[in-house]
């Protein structure tokens, strides 16, 4: 994982603070803070043996 759990909510986190006047940019950040989550959950998925394929 590139970032673990407690960092991904750290990053939304601080993203839900930053201003009005800083919203695009907010945004833009959530969006590339979301495709990291997404792939590291992924990677995480396809390294650990699946209990459902018994």
């Amino acid at each position: 994982m590139r970032l673990s759990w407690p960092e991904h909510l750290q990053t939304a986190r601080l993203l839900e603070l930053s201003g009005d006047d800083q919203r695009g940019t907010s945004l833009a950040l959530m969006g590339i803070a979301l495709l990291l989550l997404a792939q590291d959950l992924l990677v995480q998925e396809l390294e650990s043996p699946s209990a459902c394929n018994d």
